[in-house]
C-alpha cells in the first residue's frame, strides 16, 4: 500500500464556507484596495431605421399583427424610460454639483472670515485716534 496515493473527497462548500474563504483571501492583504464594480449601464439598441414589416392600409390585420404591435411598442416604450432616466439622473448630478459648490463657496467665505478674526487678534487691535486737547 506504499504506492498507493490517499485520495481526498472533496466536500460541496456551502455559501458559508465559500463567503469564510473569500473574507479570508481579503484580510490576508488588508493594505491592498478593492475595487467594486459600479452597476452595469443599460443600453438598448437603437430603433431600425427602415420598419420593413409595415401593414398597409388596404389590408386586413393578421392574427400575428397585435403581437408584432405589442413588442414594437414595449421596445418604443423602454427605450423613452431609459431616455427619461438618463435625463433625471444627469438633472440630479447637476443639482447635485451645484449645490455642493454652494457650500464650499459658504466654507471658504466662513473660513476667510475666522482667518480674519485670528489676524486682527494676533496683530493686535490698532490703536484709536482719540481726540485729545
Amino acid at each position: 500500500m506504499s504506492g498507493e496515493t490517499e485520495t481526498k473527497k472533496r466536500k460541496h462548500s456551502t455559501l458559508a464556507d465559500s463567503q469564510r474563504k473569500h473574507i479570508e483571501k481579503l484580510m490576508r492583504n488588508v493594505d491592498k484596495e478593492i475595487v467594486l464594480p459600479g452597476p452595469a449601464k443599460v443600453e438598448l439598441k437603437p430603433p431600425p431605421e427602415i420598419v420593413l414589416n409595415v401593414g398597409g392600409s388596404s389590408a386586413g390585420a393578421g392574427s400575428s399583427d397585435f403581437h408584432t404591435y405589442r413588442v414594437l411598442r414595449r421596445k418604443e416604450n423602454a427605450r423613452i424610460k431609459l431616455m427619461e432616466s438618463e435625463a433625471k439622473d444627469e438633472e440630479e448630478k447637476e443639482a447635485y454639483e451645484q449645490e455642493r459648490e454652494e457650500l464650499k463657496r459658504k466654507d471658504e467665505e466662513k473660513t476667510a472670515k475666522n482667518r480674519a478674526k485670528r489676524q486682527k487678534r494676533k496683530h493686535g487691535k490698532k490703536p484709536k485716534n482719540t481726540k485729545s486737547e
